[in-house]
This record gives C-alpha cells, structure tokens and sequence, in this order.
C-alpha cells in the first residue's frame, strides 16, 4: 500500500508487482501515469469515492485500452475522504455496472480517528464502528453481485491492540505500525517497539535547566498530539532519558530540565522519539540500519519527496 502515484512508480521500480494507492485519484496526467506502470506489468489499484471522477477513469482507461482497478473509499468517523451515505455508494455500484472500463476491487477505510480515543476501550469502539460500517457497504455491494473482493481496513492504534478482527475483512493496513513512535508508544504502553529514532547532536547548554539539541522542526515537524491516549507531552521524546523536548525552532529543539541539562556535554549524542514517524521519515535521504551502537547498513530513502 502507498499514498501517492510517485511512491507507487518507486515500489514498483524496485520490483513490487501489486500495490494498492489508497488515495483518491482523480487527473488525466496521474491516470496516465498509472496506466503506464500497468503496461509495464505491474497491478496498480487505487480509491475512487464519487460517481463523476468513475466515469472520468471509465473514459481515460477505455481510451488507452485499460482497464482500471478500483476500491471505493468508505468514511467511517475521520472525517476525511470516502463515501458517506449508502445512497452515494449504491449509485456508485450501479455507476461500476455500466462502465466497460473499470473493475470493482473492493472497499476500504482508515479509522484515524482512533488517535483520539480516551483510552483502549474506547479505541476498541471507534474500531467495532469502522469495522461493522466497512463491512455493511461490503455486503452492498454483494447486493450488485460483486464477490471475492478486498474489505481493506485498518489504523496503527486499532490494530496494536489486539482486537479480534470480524470476519469478512481481508487485509489490514497500519501504518505507523512498521516503525512505531512516541504517540503510538503511549497509547500501546510501552516504548519496546519503537524501531525508528532521530540521532541528534547537544550543541549548547546555555542555562543550568536549557539544553538545545541540533534537531528542529526540518528534522522532527511540529506535529504534536494533543488529545486521547495518543497524547505527546512535548514535541519528541528523549529515549534513554525520558524526557520531553518543550519547543521547537526550525533548526534546534529546547529541552528545559535540569536534571536533563547535568546528564549531557555539548557534542553527546541523544535519540529522539519523534511523535508522527510518517512525516519524519519523508524529511530523509537515508534511513541507517543499527545494531545496539553499530551501524550494519545505510538505506537510501526512495520514495522520498515522491508525492505527485
């Protein structure tokens, strides 16, 4: 699964052959672009929510002589893209039924809206909701005879859990799940399954409490969760010394804490959690492959930036 048709054009460079955009995908120019990975033998689907951009693709892929794989969206709470009420979605399934150049793959959804849930049984909630909701325009479209389709759910915090999963659902996609970070961290109880950090350098101790690291906002972002059992207390998390950076400037990240301030020289190095790990990684050329202190293998970033 990827997010962008450009993320799409590196996995498959690299050898992936059947990848998923869960994104809504709507220009003749990205069109073409996906056309031109599936004449290269790559299987491409991607997200449609409305009856217009479907019969747009119809038209695009027939004139190119493709055929056109497609999941619709479905919007369960977040408050994003996706269809909402079950008249759009029946029109859409009829829309499937008369267009020569499309095939209907499935449906999805992404219940990000667990970030903010209160606490694990909460969370459990707005996932049984997601999950019930996916799986009713499922059988929908069942109604339309479509069968042996993907049902494509999921969120990190839904899926850390443990929860059972309803049968009927084919495929799970978390996200942050593959690296973990400080806002997954807290809301699964335990830091043990962060594998991704950012390695920074103390550059001034100019106060008894003040400590500035070299990682800012270009090295971080400023994303920070403010609500649920996600919540960050700060704008990244020291690991070995659990403590919060308070502030963030482009450049530096300010930690205010004495105790912090006496553990640490200027030129220490220090790894910080950072609170969304997906944006973070975008920000990199190269990720590092570590072992304890040692590093085994520098891996370049490909699809870095790849977000047309």
């Amino acid at each position: 699964t990827v997010a962008k048709v450009g993320e799409a054009e590196v996995m498959a460079k690299e050898g992936l052959s059947d990848i998923f955009i869960a994104n809504e995908i709507v220009t003749r120019q990205k069109f073409a672009r996906i056309i031109a990975l599936v004449r290269s033998g790559v299987k491409v689907s991607f997200g449609v929510d409305s009856v217009g951009v479907l019969r747009l693709i119809d038209e695009v892929f027939g004139e190119a002589g493709e055929t056109a794989r497609l999941l619709v969206e479905i919007e369960v709470g977040e408050n994003r893209s996706g269809v909402i009420e079950e008249g759009d979605f029946r029109a859409l399934m009829s829309a499937f039924k008369e267009c020569k150049n499309v095939e209907f793959c499935g449906v999805f959804s992404h219940d990000g809206h667990s970030y903010k849930a209160k606490d694990k049984r909460e969370c459990e909630q707005i996932f049984r909701v997601a999950t019930d909701r996916t799986l009713k325009f499922a059988d929908i479209a069942r109604e339309f005879g479509y069968e042996n389709f993907a049902v494509s759910i999921g969120s990190t915090p839904s899926l850390i859990n443990d929860f059972e999963i309803p049968k009927g659902v084919t495929e799970l996609r978390p996200g942050t799940y593959i690296f973990m970070d400080a806002s997954q961290a807290n809301a699964y109880g335990s830091f043990d399954m962060n594998a991704a950090s950012v390695l920074s350098v103390v550059i001034s101790r100019p106060t008894a409490t003040r400590t500035i690291l070299d990682a800012g906002a270009k090295a971080l972002t400023k994303e920070r969760r403010s609500e649920g059992f996600c919540t960050t207390p700060g704008m990244g998390l020291i690991a070995e010394h659990e403590v919060w950076i308070d502030s963030l400037f482009d450049e530096h990240a300010i930690i205010l804490n004495e105790k912090f301030a006496k553990s640490v020289h200027v030129g220490d190095l220090v790894r910080i959690y950072p609170n969304h790990i997906c944006p973070v990684v975008n920000l990199y050329d190269y990720a590092y492959l570590v072992s304890g202190d040692e590093v085994c293998e520098k891996v370049p970033v490909l699809a870095r930036g790849k977000i047309e």
